[in-house]
């Protein structure tokens, strides 16, 4: 199985706004990476209650939610080796 980048973004409790703190987690499931942020915060997986979607972890403190990042795939060629407007070049 192949391991898939994830987020977790800390968040206010009460406004749900973005706090600035993220963690970079490098798992094979969803859960797999929950649980990598519970170990990384000391927090037992008795004391968070995680949302069936598997999206938001709630701490007895914090608020997280968990995003996949998508890899974007290697550039392989400069952009002045592509065609320059290849899509709007119009044939007559």
């Amino acid at each position: 199985m192949t391991t898939i980048s994830f987020k977790a973004i800390q968040l206010d409790a009460a406004t749900r706004q973005r706090t600035g703190r993220e963690v970079a987690l490098v798992a094979e499931t969803r859960q797999a990476a929950i649980d990598e942020l519970l170990s990384l915060l000391n927090v037992s997986v008795s004391d968070a209650r995680i949302d069936p979607t598997r999206t938001l972890v709630q701490l007895p403190s914090d608020l997280w939610t968990i995003v996949g990042m998508s890899s974007a795939p290697p550039m392989t060629e400069g952009s002045g080796l592509r065609r320059a407007g290849a899509k709007h070049r119009r044939v007559r």
